[in-house]
């Protein structure tokens, strides 16, 4: 009898715990995501999906980063460990309201040739960069993350930022496992510890990301048995990372974060993302979908969210500028 007791009093304390972990986070959970057309049509096709077969490609800044978080090149550009001189001459790459070269590659081109030129920054010091850096995990982003290693996923992450500071990123976050690559722009490091090239060339940036698909051909090998896509990007161009890939299956969700103009986001993705901390918890969802976890936890976290149709809630429509 002591025993049952026993045993019942420690799941009423394990379902309190978890009660009380979600009304904590319950208002980080909180997020509005639009079905936009062909959303429930595919996301449908996903319920016969296995974990087996699933493969996630993804952008990295303000992606799986919140909206308003400093971005790769930030860190190098703003951080005052960088010398000052250096920090003059990038400055105005990151004038995106006066900067001309926004629209094209040659924005890459100034920037890592600037970072090559100063030698910064050196290698030794990446993991105070990110630290003290304003790079803060979109909400949820983690848990998908770590559920996705958890069933042996392959995460693909294609970013126009830099993967030393990617790596460093998830590094910090206990989140750089075995099932997760960087498709992205590397300083190679001479002995000194200052980089002397960028590489690839020409640079993958928000306009080129369909190269990823010859840039990152070995991920694409390893993993050519899995045919049902996940898209993950806050820029249009993001979904071009899935180009060439061969799939049976796709789906993809955009995260609009601060932008006023959701229509081109629409057209882009088959679902929309709302505001700078929109939640990722909806993506975990249906990971947990395809390969369901016993978890309370999971159920609270599914309930906290709000799905309203496209019908029910239309995108934003007003036009801005936007780096």
């Amino acid at each position: 009898m002591a025993d049952t007791d026993h045993a019942a009093l420690c799941v009423v304390g394990a379902v309190g715990a978890l009660l009380v972990l979600y009304a904590k986070n319950r208002e980080r959970w909180q997020t509005t995501w639009i079905a936009c057309e062909g959303w429930h049509r595919k996301r449908s096709k996903f319920s016969f999906v296995r974990a087996q077969n699933l493969l996630l490609i993804t952008d990295f800044d303000a992606t799986l980063t919140t909206g308003d978080s400093e971005q790769c090149h930030d860190l190098c550009g703003f951080s005052h460990v960088m010398p000052a001189d250096f920090r003059s001459k990038f400055a105005p790459l990151l004038d995106w309201a006066a900067n001309p070269d926004i629209d094209g590659v040659e924005w890459w081109d100034r920037a890592h040739s600037l970072m090559v030129q100063y030698g910064v920054p050196k290698r030794q010091l990446i993991p105070r960069l990110v630290r003290e850096g304003k790079m803060t995990p979109r909400p949820g982003a983690l848990e998908l993350l770590r559920r996705l290693q958890e069933l042996d996923i392959p995460v693909l992450i294609v970013s126009a930022g830099l993967s030393d500071v990617i790596e460093e990123w998830l590094r910090q976050h206990g989140a750089l496992s075995e099932n997760v690559t960087v498709c992205s722009n590397r300083l190679n490091y001479a002995a000194d510890m200052t980089p002397k090239s960028v590489s690839p060339e020409p640079p993958i940036t928000s306009f080129t990301k369909a190269y990823a698909y010859s840039s990152a051909s070995s991920f694409f090998e390893q993993h050519a048995t899995r045919k049902h896509l996940i898209v993950l990007g806050d820029s249009v161009t993001d979904v071009d990372a899935s180009k060439h890939v061969p799939y049976e299956d796709f789906l993809s969700v955009g995260f609009l974060n601060s932008r006023l103009d959701g229509i081109l986001h629409s057209q882009a993705f088959d679902a929309v993302v709302l505001g700078d901390h929109g939640s990722l918890l909806p993506v975990a969802d249906l990971i947990d979908e395809v390969a369901p976890p016993s978890s309370l936890f999971r159920v609270l976290s599914r309930r906290s969210l709000s799905i309203p149709s496209a019908n029910t809630s239309p995108l934003p429509s007003r036009a801005r500028t936007e780096p």
